[in-house]
This record gives C-alpha cells, structure tokens and sequence, in this order.
C-alpha cells in the first residue's frame, strides 16, 4: 500500500476513519467527496490537468510527494480512480466504486466528441437533441452510480450508461456510444472553444482541496496564481474560477451566476456536497418508482412525474444532482419523497396519558 506519515498517521488511520464516514446513499459523487475532505484535513492536496482523454489527477500529500494519479473523461472520476487505485477508499468501497469508472473504450469515445474534460456541453447538446425530437432522457441511481437512458419519440431506447460516476458522465458516454447521436454532438461542438484544450495548451493546473465545508480551488500555470474560487463539488468549483480568472466568455459566466443567484441551496448549506444531496434524491426517487426526466432550459432541468402528473421540477448547474436537490426545493417535498413509516420505533403500548 502506497502510504504517507504525518505525525505517524498513515493511510490505515484513514481508511479505518472512511469505513465510518462513507455512506451508500451519497453515491460514488458525494462518497468521493468525503474522501476528498478527509484527505484535505491531514493536509492533502489534488493537482488536476486537462488532457485530450479527459483530464489526470495526482493525489499530493503533506510533503509534496505524489500519492497515486488517475484519468478519466473529467475530474472528479480521474480523482476517484487514483483515490482507488492508491489505495485510500476502504473495502469494500473501493471494490463497488470502481465499477463506476469509465471504461478505456468509453474514454476514447467521449475524447472523440469534445474531450479535455469538457463533459457538460456535450451531454446538454445530447439532451436537447433528443428532447427535441419528441424523445426522453431519464436519470436513475443504479447501485453506487447513476444510469441515464436515452428514448426516442417511439420509446425506443437510443443508448444508456449504467452505473457511472455522475448524471453528466453517463450522459455524455451514452451520447458517444451511439454513433448518430455521438456523431451529431460532435459537428455540433466543432467550432466551439474548448476551455480545457486551452488550460492544456497554456499548462495550467487545476488545484484543490475541500475546505470550510466546500471545495477551493487556485488555477496555476507555472509559479503564477490566475485565480482562487470555491463552489458546492468539484466540477462547479473548477468552473467557477475559471470564470475568476477570465478564460471563459462573459455569456456563459453569466448563465453560471445566474444559477447561482438562484440556487436555495446555499442558504441552507449542510456541509455536504452537492453530489452527495442529489445523490440521496435520486436514491429515493428510484425507491419510490418515480422517474427524474432530464431537460434542458438554459440550465439542465430535472422534472419528476407520479405517473402522468408533474411533482417536482427543478434546475442543475452542471449536473442532475444539483437538479435533484434543486427540484426537491421547489416542490411539494412530500410528494416527491414519499415518506415512508418509521424504522425501529419502539412499540407504542396502550396506555392512558398522563
């Protein structure tokens, strides 16, 4: 086991500790994010670069050294693969979140779309392509990752992916394995700036860390510091400072703070990710038997439906977990959760009050 020491603490002190914290419910999205906050407090550290396949990730500990480094089509999942593979996820995590990592064969796909990352464009394109044409794009928890499926007007299914880190992820390789619709995301993307092929070109390095109960992340290229921002994951946190630091267009910073300035959750913050609240919703959701359509509207949007009838409709900043928590919030919460009865109450015995 690849390990550091830290006032002789190694990565079994941490693994024992990631055996009582990580949850189930909170997916592989909020589950990475707890390992990323615990490794933040020992005084770790993620250095994360674009690259055509996606983007690579190194796991940096107190000392500067490289734990273990991972790749995948973005960074989070690239983040989670050398979290894995370095040994920090505990079984039996470590085993069943593996599963949710993207395939070489997937990586190659989704790099032929876009690539360097850039996962959120493509899927929308993708979602609003099919949308359009009178199909469906429905998000469901599927054990410790998330299945999205494609239909066409005629409720055929079109393509899915099943147990994948995130909504977004899913979407995007079950876009790319469908040759017309893979194929149509792409000529659609083509003339667009790549923000991740430029932050590869320039060296730029994406580096974080979870601290004050979200992530905070510096742009670096060379010794220079382009900006410093935080945000509710990950990806949102990446996005944000790159706005901070100029390199993407004024439009869609705009669009971004928008969903900002709209967003409730913030006013209520748990200290959880957002990953890890979405991930609980869409959990229920599948429990129930409810279905979260995904749409888009400018924003993603995640509309839920009790048989015919909208119960819920809400909007995701980059993704369907934030859509998930973000719908909850705007609608009639019972109707979406469904309470179920009480577990372990003790048997109430019949006697007179006093």
């Amino acid at each position: 086991m690849v390990r550091y020491v830290k006032d002789k603490l190694d990565l079994n002190v941490i693994n024992d500790r990631l055996k009582k914290y990580l949850r189930h419910s909170e997916g592989s999205c909020g589950m990475y994010h707890q390992v990323l906050a615990l490794l933040s407090e020992y005084g770790c550290k993620v250095v994360s670069q674009e690259v055509p396949e996606g983007a690579i990730s190194k796991m940096i500990d107190p000392n500067g050294s490289i734990i273990e480094e991972g790749i995948d089509i973005t960074w989070p999942p690239a983040t989670l693969r050398a979290m894995i593979e370095g040994e920090v996820v505990p079984e039996p995590w470590r085993s069943e979140l593996r599963e949710v990592l993207t395939s070489e064969e997937d990586i190659k796909k989704v790099k032929e779309i876009f690539g360097f990352g850039r996962i959120v464009r493509p899927a929308a394109i993708a979602i609003s392509k099919v949308s359009s044409q009178g199909g469906k794009v429905f998000a469901k928890r599927d054990r410790i990752g998330v299945t999205v499926e494609f239909y066409d007007k005629n409720n055929r299914k079109i393509s899915e992916a099943q147990n994948i880190f995130c909504p977004a992820c899913a979407a995007v390789i079950a876009a790319s394995r469908d040759p017309e619709l893979g194929g149509y995301v792409k000529e659609q993307l083509k003339n667009e700036v790549n923000t991740g092929k430029l932050k590869w070109e320039r060296n730029i390095e994406n580096v974080f860390k979870w601290e004050n109960f979200h992530v905070v992340v510096s742009l670096l290229e060379g010794e220079k510091k382009l900006a410093e921002n935080w945000g509710c994951c990950t990806a949102y946190a990446i996005v944000r400072t790159e706005v901070a630091a100029g390199l993407v267009g004024s439009k869609a910073g705009k669009v971004l703070k928008g969903y900002c300035d709209q967003c409730p959750v913030k006013d209520i913050w748990l200290g959880k990710a957002m990953g890890a609240m979405g991930n609980v919703v869409l959990k229920r959701l599948s429990e129930t038997g409810l279905r979260a359509e995904l749409g888009y509207e400018k924003f993603l949007t995640v509309t839920v439906k009790d048989d015919s009838q909208i119960v819920g409709k809400g909007y995701g900043s980059l993704c369907a977990l934030s859509g998930a928590i973000n719908m909850l919030l705007r609608s009639k919460g019972i109707e979406v959760i469904k309470p179920s009865l009480a577990k372990d109450f003790p048997d109430v015995r019949e006697k007179r009050d006093a």
